[in-house]
């Protein structure tokens, strides 16, 4: 990353245009076409022992709710070195995914959503104290 970074820098000094122009058409034109932005919050917030919701969004780079996608969702529950339930969250509409998840022990639970739509995915980590 350090390298694209010095390189951006770079051609933008020779060229005189500025290196957030060359960020942008990078990121256009380069691997980041495939990528969805994924992110995720708790109801309640903070979570709370027992069924809490978690609910996903997933958009396109653009930020367009992506729909029809697969949203899977592991956790596990790192100070007590077990793994919790796998989650598979339904479509709620306008790129937001549901699925509600017993958080049946009081410790902090880890997870890791992935979610793809054609050839496009994308990940992110919640974590959170439940208490």
């Amino acid at each position: 990353m350090k390298t694209i970074a010095r390189f951006l820098l770079s051609l933008a000094l020779l060229t005189g245009t500025p290196a957030s122009a060359w960020a942008a058409d990078s990121m256009k034109s380069g691997d980041a076409r495939g990528k969805l932005v994924v992110s995720a919050a708790f109801t309640p917030a903070p979570p709370k022992k027992g069924f809490d919701l978690i609910t996903v969004t997933v958009k396109d780079l653009r930020g367009k709710p992506v729909t029809g996608a697969s949203v899977k969702i592991s956790s596990n529950m790192p100070s007590m070195a077990m793994s919790g339930p796998t989650l598979v969250a339904r479509e709620a509409g306008h790129g937001k995914y549901v699925v509600r998840a017993n958080l049946n022990f009081v410790t902090t639970w880890a997870f890791d959503i992935m979610a793809s739509a054609g050839a496009k995915s994308g990940s992110a980590k919640l974590t959170a104290d439940v208490k």
